[in-house]
């Protein structure tokens, strides 16, 4: 009777074992294309409203890992980057009426990482720090006659102009694993949504020396899902989907009075297809 009784005792502990192993981390990679639209607003000291609006559609990666850290927390790392940008125009306006339009090209990272607490193996609630590093690039400026613009004091033509824009934000939000990663003949599924607080910002233009702006009048939103299907032990193959919208909500003026850092929203769509592996299963 002493030998059953140690076995029912220890049948728990065994369970536990196994499912501790079937939720264990995972490494992924993903490509596929991002679709950028990025727009500026600001209201002039005279009350005229200016607008400008760019769409780019670019090749973009993805990477990350899934560390199971216990029972009650795991650990994730992400990082995305645009990897071609593609040129597209950027088009200006002063109260409704065409004005400017220039080439534009957008390069879009991030790094993320996110502690997870687990109120199980499939729902968690997440928290983390988000560094992302955005660089928007203007050139070949030309009026609504399409005549090249020109340098007020120099006369000569505008050339490349450079902006980047630096934010640390920090995020919270939920996250769900359908299964463990892997499993056979099984489909599974990811799901997060969070929203992000700039804790830090540095912005700069090449077209405004020494002017730095370092407003954190902004916010994140982020949400992504992903299905996918073992096809070899260790191995999936799925697809993704990720939606995010960076939005500055103030204009900002530096210190000279004068340059002014624009109210902007930056919407990112982006799909492609993943690689999810943990070959030590």
């Amino acid at each position: 009777m002493k030998r059953v009784v140690g076995s029912l005792l220890l049948l728990p502990l065994t369970l536990l074992s196994s499912e501790t192993k079937e939720y264990d981390g995972y490494s992924y990679f993903s490509f596929g294309m991002q679709n950028i639209k990025y727009e500026e607003n600001i209201v002039l000291n005279n009350g005229q409203h200016v607008h400008s609006s760019a769409h780019a559609t670019s090749p973009v990666y993805i990477s990350g890992s899934l560390i199971r850290v216990n029972e009650k927390f795991d650990f994730s790392i992400d990082l995305l980057s645009t990897l071609l940008p593609s040129e597209t125009d950027e088009h200006w306006y002063l109260d409704e009426s065409f004005v400017q339009q220039n080439k534009f090209d957008a390069i879009i990272s991030h790094m993320q990482f996110l502690g997870h607490y687990k109120l199980n193996n499939n729902h968690r609630i997440v928290f983390g720090p988000i560094y992302s590093l955005n660089s928007y690039k203007r050139y070949t400026f030309k009026d609504q006659n399409g005549n090249d613009i020109v340098d007020s004091d120099t006369g000569a033509k505008i050339g490349l102009l450079e902006e980047r824009v630096a934010n640390l934000r920090l995020s919270t939000g939920y996250w769900y694993e359908s299964a463990p990663q892997a499993t056979p003949n099984h489909m599974r599924y990811r799901f997060n949504a969070l929203i992000g607080q700039t804790i830090w910002t540095q912005a700069s233009n090449t077209g405004f020396e020494k002017v730095v702006f370092d407003s954190i009048n902004s916010y994140e939103l982020q949400s992504s899902a992903y299905a996918g299907y073992t096809i070899l032990k260790g191995l999936e193959i799925g697809l993704f989907i990720e939606y995010s919208r960076q939005e500055k909500t103030s204009t900002d003026v530096a210190d000279d009075g004068h340059t002014k850092w624009p109210k902007n929203t930056l919407t990112l769509y982006q799909g492609g297809v993943s690689a999810v592996w943990n070959f030590s299963k």
